[in-house]
């Protein structure tokens, strides 16, 4: 196992299952759930911003028990292990025991209000459209029951009755306990004042000091910071599209990314001079570097897309209110004070010296992922809901789209729900993008997305549940919605056992929809008191780890499946092609699996390759071949040593080999581990590059390589340890035979993939 699982395994599971049993009790939203919080803290490392909460991206100070060397951390277990737990409790803190204050205003900071400081502002978000026109279609949404067990359409009230459940559920966990949690000082001033006044009155002043003392240390929290397009329209592009894309999971589907390359101008979000939030560069690249725009000022810009003459920018925000002007933030923002809201700036960029706002776009909720395809933008949210004063005020608990509650047959209340948040669902035509063609909704808490060329899949994990005998394990709930045209239709609902590690992890092929999950598994018992027979509680034992493979056909019903695979050991990366899977486990050593899924309903394991270390991106390559990027480990003890690179030959997947493998020495974290857009590669180019760091030696690169004559060769590798000089963030992109490398902070580097020599700047 990895280094610090080792020495803090009984740790590590303690806290995992802890955390589980109070988010079941206390249904924590979406944005905040763990795997949110991880995607979270890892987005914070990759981009080398100050870690929350004192979380340092350093390595431990742990020796290896053989030879004394000091072994590199691995910093996804920090993620995943007692970072995600401090953030965790942080969230069960505030989400729990804060709910109640305020008309139970949803206050606790979603992913957007921890990537922002969320110190005020109220958002213009007043209606660009007609409700009509932001509900249309109405007659293509009619509400009708499934055998999936939720309708397509719904109504406010049942909508409110389902939330009223989980809002009443928090304001007595926050009657009965978070006074208890107080600070002594606010006890004790609310127990001088109900000295001196009435019972009623004392109360009001204990929860006037519960909340000043909770707004102190939500104020610390708030402080804390926040495939490819091709533009057709370009004067002049690279011969035969010779130039770099950004990295997707579906060729045919593009993804939103911090930078982007038509061929000739490179569009990078780069930080104000000033430090007053963000932009985007447009850089023209022929005859050398030259930036010919700059476009907006925002606050913060979280992704961004090229599609032919049109640049869409979407930016997060949280907007602040108080009680005092309630009603004037009504009127100015969408909803009750506090909550995250998106918006989509759309430019006509036809001109790219003179870039034209279009139109802008209003979600309330936290941007979570969003795709193009076919010329359609579709996007995600995730909007938390509030008790409103009265049931009729939709604005707190119904989401709102461009100023305007969506429609009640847009939404779907699947049954037994205990969500109280949505996924917001919105679709825009990049052709003429003046208004919403399609909007949706649906209860859920879901925190993955896999967007085929035919059908939306959303994942909502379910952690076990605590409250009754048995023997249980984690499930993911998932949903299908078909897309054509911008237009979404709920299809399908289904379940499986376990959690899913990533997107990556899920794949459509003929109308099947194939994933692998990692399974964790309890026997829940109750406890007796020997002497008095009282019930005190549940208690876990028998925990079990195990992986499993399914394949689901159009209903999401499972029709074939390979389970209690690598037991002790979880899925760290997968990749899926036409009738072959693979997927990586670990624990000491990186079993990579090779699946037949030739036939669906009976899929078989055609071999288990063991080696050293694991994979946590898999990309398929020229002649049969897949990369693995990931950590190099002991193979007796699983400790990461360094990163490393994997070739494998997978001409015959019944008997997988590692035909080659670089162990990159140096370097002991990646942001291509995680984040797999910041992998710039091109199998036709034969390159690919990504950032490497070494936290021992303060050392942080840039690296290209290619495969040739069956190794790795290193193209390139640029120093780019000068904080002063490249800041964060830094990308990488190419143009023919000419490499560009982009910091957050507007630097342009240009070197020459011939030789190496840097042959061009453009300071910021």
């Amino acid at each position: 196992m990895r280094k610090g699982e080792m020495n803090h395994k009984l740790e590590e599971d303690n806290i995992r299952q802890f955390l589980q049993r109070s988010a079941e009790e206390e249904t924590i939203p979406e944005s905040l759930q763990p795997a949110r919080m991880e995607e979270w803290l890892r987005q914070q490392c990759d981009n080398g911003k100050e870690e929350p909460m004192g979380i340092k991206n350093k390595e431990s100070e742990q020796e290896m028990a053989n030879n004394g060397k000091k072994a590199r951390k691995h910093i996804g277990w920090w993620c995943t292990t007692f970072a995600a737990a401090a953030c965790l409790a942080l969230v069960l803190f505030m989400a729990g025991k804060y709910v109640g204050l305020n008309n139970g205003g949803d206050t606790a900071p979603d992913t957007s209000a921890l990537d922002m400081a969320a110190d005020g502002g109220a958002a213009d978000m007043e209606s660009d459209m007609p409700a009509d026109e932001v509900a249309d279609d109405k007659s293509d949404a009619s509400a009708r029951s499934g055998a999936d067990g939720f309708e397509e359409g719904t109504t406010y009230a049942k909508l409110y009755s389902s939330f009223d459940k989980y809002w009443t559920e928090q304001e007595e966990l926050y009657r009965e306990s978070f006074l208890e949690s107080t600070t002594d000082a606010a006890v004790d001033d609310a127990a001088d004042a109900a000295a001196s006044e009435d019972a009623a009155g004392g109360m009001e002043y204990a929860e006037d000091a519960a909340a000043a003392a909770f707004d102190k240390e939500s104020a610390d929290v708030s402080d804390m910071e926040a495939g490819g397009s091709v533009d057709s329209s370009a004067e002049e592009t690279a011969d035969e599209e010779d130039y770099g894309k950004t990295n997707q999971q579906e060729e045919t589907v593009e993804e939103a990314d911090i930078i982007k390359n038509d061929g000739r101008y490179l569009y990078r979000v780069a930080d104000k001079k000033n430090g007053s939030g963000s932009m985007v560069r447009i850089i023209d690249t022929q005859g050398g570097l030259k930036e010919v725009a700059q476009v907006g000022n925002f606050e913060y810009v979280q992704d961004m897309y090229i599609w032919k003459d049109k640049l869409a920018v979407i930016e997060p925000g949280w907007a602040v209110g108080t009680d005092t002007d309630k009603a004037a933030a009504t009127e100015d923002i969408i909803g009750e004070p506090g909550y995250s809201y998106s918006r989509i700036y759309v430019y006509d960029i036809s001109d790219r010296a003179n870039p034209q706002e279009y139109h802008t776009f209003t979600v309330k909720g936290s941007y979570m992922s969003s795709r193009i395809s076919d010329g359609y933008l579709y996007f995600f949210a995730s909007c938390n809901t509030q008790r409103p004063e009265k049931e009729e005020d939709l604005r707190a608990y119904v989401p709102m789209l461009d100023g305007e509650p969506l429609a009640e047959d847009k939404i779907a209340l699947p049954e037994e729900s205990k969500a109280a948040s949505y996924l917001v669902m919105a679709s825009v035509d990049m052709e003429q993008p003046d208004k919403f063609t399609d909007t949706r909704a649906l209860v859920t808490s879901a925190d993955r997305f896999y967007v085929s060329p035919n059908n939306i899949y959303v994942a909502e994990t379910q952690y076990i549940s605590y409250e009754e005998e048995g023997h249980k394990s984690d499930s993911t709930i998932l949903y299908r919605y078909s897309y054509k045209d911008g237009k979404m239709r709920k299809e399908a609902k289904g379940t499986v056992k376990g959690t899913l590690r990533d997107d990556m992890a899920m794949n459509e092929y003929r109308g099947y929809l194939r994933l692998v999950t990692t399974v964790e598994s309890q026997s829940i018992t109750k406890i007796i008191d020997d002497i008095s027979g009282e019930f005190l509680g549940y208690d876990d034992m028998d925990a079990q780890t195990t992986n499993s493979l399914y394949v689901l056909d159009e209903d999401l019903t499972a029709v074939g499946k390979v389970e209690d695979l690598a037991k002790d050991e979880r899925v760290y990366s997968a990749r899926f092609m036409g009738n072959t899977g693979y997927f990586v486990t670990f624990r000491e050593t990186d079993p990579l699996f090779s699946v037949d899924l030739s036939n669906p309903r009976e899929p078989k394991i055609l071999g288990e390759l063991k080696i050293s270390g694991f994979s946590e991106y898999l990309h398929f390559y020229a002649d049969n071949l897949l990369l693995g990027i990931g950590m190099e480990a002991d193979e007796n003890t699983g400790i990461t040593d360094c990163l490393k690179l994997s070739m494998f030959d997978i001409s015959n997947p019944a008997d997988v080999k590692e035909k080659s493998k670089m162990k990159l020495i140096e370097y002991d974290y990646s942001e291509a581990l995680y984040n797999y857009k910041a992998v710039l590669i091109d199998v036709k180019k034969n390159l690919f590059g990504f950032t490497a760091e070494d936290f021992d030696e303060n050392k942080f690169v840039y690296l290209l390589f290619k495969f040739e004559n069956g190794e790795f060769c290193k193209v390139m590798e640029i120093d780019c340890s000068d904080f002063e000089r490249y800041s964060y963030g830094i990308r990488g992109t190419y143009i023919g035979e000419r490499f560009f490398l982009l910091a957050d902070n507007g630097l342009v580097e240009e070197y020459s993939l011939k030789d190496g020599r840097k042959t061009a700047v453009l300071e910021p």
